[in-house]
């Protein structure tokens, strides 16, 4: 199963501007409870769909400058109750701003053993002059004692915390390593699918917003 590419939606103040979506590593990041065999399954959150919006924000950005080769931007991080967690002000080399996000796939249904849903972590920025693997990574911005604050703001049960923070360790590990967040962990994970999303152009001044949708599918629009 493929994330859908996420289109851009007609509006006068996008004018033209179209969302590109280029897909990275096919799969799914599998959640698992801990057992004695190790056996992977997708973690099942009880009522999910219920608790979270079909759509979250977790990260906005605004374009502050395009010179001398860079492009500068603002990055801020927020909760699932729209509470600011985290702001990140910073250059990169190059003229195209690329937002990456590592989307785990759960089960909001105990019936089902496949997956239904989709929890979205900011994971990365990088540029059409800095390559995915050299980017800025964002999992440290919204680090909690271990548990990312961007999915503050439900109620999450022992279990389902657990799990979370599971995933959460595994993806920073890798990325601390300088592997893609989407790898297998050590018997905890399978593999992985993530989605980059790319508009053509970012207007200086204008605040942008990352869109993630439960039922999977990411869009940059503006807010």
């Amino acid at each position: 199963m493929k994330i859908r590419e996420g289109h851009r939606r007609g509006g006068s103040a996008f004018g033209a501007l179209i969302v590109l979506a280029s897909f990275a590593a096919a799969g799914y990041l599998w959640l698992q409870y801990a057992s004695s065999s190790q056996k992977q399954r997708i973690v099942y959150l009880e009522d999910l769909s219920t608790r979270l919006r079909s759509e979250t924000v977790s990260l906005k950005f605004m374009v502050l400058s395009r010179e001398g080769g860079e492009i500068k931007a603002r990055v801020k991080l927020y909760d699932l109750t729209g509470r600011e967690v985290a702001v990140l002000e910073k250059a990169w080399p190059g003229a195209e701003l690329y937002i990456d996000m590592l989307l785990i796939p759960i089960r909001s249904s105990n019936r089902s053993e496949k997956a239904d849903s989709w929890l979205a972590f900011p994971y990365r920025i990088f540029t059409d002059k800095l390559g995915a693997a050299s980017g800025t990574l964002l999992f440290d911005a919204y680090d909690s004692g271990g548990f990312p604050e961007v999915l503050r703001g439900i109620q999450w049960s022992a279990d389902e915390k657990a799990a979370v923070i599971a995933a959460f360790a595994s993806a920073r590990k890798s990325a601390a390593a300088g592997l893609p967040a989407t790898s297998a962990a050590e018997g905890a994970f399978g593999s992985a699918a993530h989605e980059v999303s790319r508009l053509s152009k970012f207007d200086t001044g204008i605040v942008y917003k990352v869109v993630c949708r439960i039922k999977g599918g990411i869009e940059i629009m503006e807010d």
